[in-house]
């Protein structure tokens, strides 16, 4: 199954893990699996149209997805996506 992996700051959201199983053959499979199992992500990677927030990168291994498919970009077995919202401030 991939993986989706998240930084400590939205673990909260996947019962304290930073690492969960989820199933899919795209990104967008998988980002919906993920939902299904941990719902209270969803607003922090999903805006009220259910768009990926503009903040918010997603990564098939070291790809960002924006330079593949985007959210129909092909995911297998043995892959990791990466959820990483960006860090701004002043």
């Amino acid at each position: 199954m991939p993986t989706i992996r998240v930084p400590a700051l939205l673990k909260y959201y996947l019962n304290g893990q930073t690492e969960v199983a989820v199933s899919g053959q795209t990104v967008a499979e998988v980002l919906a699996d993920l939902t299904r199992q941990y719902p209270a992500i969803q607003p922090h990677v999903f805006d009220s149209s259910g768009r990926v927030r503009r903040h918010v990168n997603l990564f098939v291994n070291t790809e960002n997805i924006r330079v593949l498919n985007g959210l129909e970009t092909d995911v297998k077995e043995e892959d990791v996506i990466k959820i990483l919202p960006s860090v701004t401030g002043g």
